[in-house]
């Protein structure tokens, strides 16, 4: 049964041209038999504005070469890993002085390697593969510079009730720059001009001139939760300055729609009562 584990899960580096760097992972089997496992790494490109990737039809940037620092294996060679066991993996990344200052991104997969037996024949196993996403800036300076725009921002329902249906919040935000950011921003409910709610977004990171919904509590779409007083209230999305991401604003209006409608009844229902009883008295 594969069941395997990799630490770190995403690596993020900035780094000049010209330059290496090392990262140790750690890989376990986590089942009760050993393993043969092998390895890969694949460039990867946005897909969809959920954090989708694609690995389609992707050719590796040749200024940019993968490889392992470990001394008894190679990158893409097999090797074994018994129950419990944990192996430590040291990728090397190495670019070129030719390297074009942009993001690359690819993935180091872990991936299940057909066993052999002895007279050379393949042992049948069940197919399983782990990855690890790597995001690599290749810049100059060591925070280049982010730009970016709400691309979307809606709510829903513009009028509500004070007691039912939250409000939801959703939109997206494209990155502008060539290299990835992530989503270090809030909504601000205000009502008078006095605040009354704060919904901080989720950290996501929205890749190099690609776009991405934004999320709050590990949710799709941001929740403002009843009660709320009535009145006319605004909800601005804004970012961390260093984002340059201009902000943007909509409005919602919160009527008192069941009190009206709860006093209405009971307004009927003893108009009702009191003519139902009227006519009564009249017959005896």
């Amino acid at each position: 049964m594969f069941n395997l584990s990799l630490t770190p899960s995403q690596i993020e580096f900035v780094l000049k041209p010209g330059v290496s760097l090392t990262q140790a992972y750690q890989v376990t089997n986590e089942s009760d038999q050993p393993v043969t496992l092998n390895t890969q790494v694949l460039p990867f490109l946005p897909s969809g504005d959920n954090g989708s990737v694609t690995y389609n039809n992707l050719i590796s940037n040749p200024n940019i070469n993968f490889s392992f620092n470990n001394a008894d294996l190679k990158l893409g060679q097999p090797f074994v890993l018994q129950p419990q066991e944990t192996r430590q993996i040291v990728l090397k990344i190495t670019t070129s002085s030719q390297t074009s200052l942009a993001d690359y991104y690819a993935t180091i997969f872990i991936y299940q390697s057909p066993d052999k037996s002895a007279n050379g024949t393949t042992i049948s196993q069940t197919s399983g593969q782990i990855g690890s996403h790597i995001l690599l800036s290749v810049s100059n300076t060591e925070n280049p510079k982010a730009e970016g725009l709400i691309q979307k921002f809606s709510l829903t329902p513009k009028i509500k009730d004070v007691f039912f249906t939250p409000i939801k919040f959703s939109g997206q935000i494209k990155n502008n720059s060539n290299y990835f950011f992530k989503t270090a921003g809030k909504i601000t409910i205000s009502k008078s001009e006095k605040v009354v709610k704060e919904l901080n977004l989720d950290s996501q990171n929205i890749l190099a001139n690609y776009y991405r919904q934004f999320s709050c509590d590990n949710q799709k779409v941001c929740t403002l939760s009843p009660p709320l007083w009535p009145g006319k209230y605004t909800a601005t999305l804004e970012f961390d300055p260093n984002l340059n991401i201009p902000s943007s604003s909509v409005s919602f209006l919160v009527l008192p729609i069941s009190p009206v409608l709860f006093l209405s009844t009971i307004f009927l229902l003893s108009f009702l009562f009191s003519k139902i009883r009227g006519i009564n008295k009249d017959k005896i």
